[in-house]
Formats: C-alpha cells, structure tokens, sequence
C-alpha cells in the first residue's frame, strides 16, 4: 500500500465521521417534514371527504 492510497482512504474515513452526523441530522429533518406534509395532506382529504359524504339527497345536511 503506497502512503498515497493511505492517505486517500484516512481522508475518506475523516470525512465520513464527520459529516455523517450532519447527513443524518438532515434525513431526519427532511423525513420529519414529509410527515408532516403528508399528515396535514391526510386531513384535508379526511376534511373534504366527510363533507362530502354528510350532505343528503334532498341536498341538506345529515
């Protein structure tokens, strides 16, 4: 193993443990926004839906 290829591979093993805390930190904030851009697009459906199906025949409310 030439010193360069040792140097290339404690540069990328540095690099990995010290950014993964960072990558990781930000797939948890951007899984935490997709919930909640999901569970907020679940109630507007949920909300548009049961209005939707409360209205009578006669067109008023049941």
């Amino acid at each position: 193993m030439t010193h360069e290829v040792a140097n290339s591979a404690l540069v990328a093993a540095l690099a990995l443990r010290v950014f993964t805390p960072d990558a990781m930190a930000l797939v948890r904030r951007l899984l935490g926004a997709g919930v909640r851009v999901g569970a907020a697009a679940l109630m507007e459906r949920r909300d548009s839906t049961s209005t939707a199906c409360t209205v009578g025949e006669d067109g008023g409310q049941e």
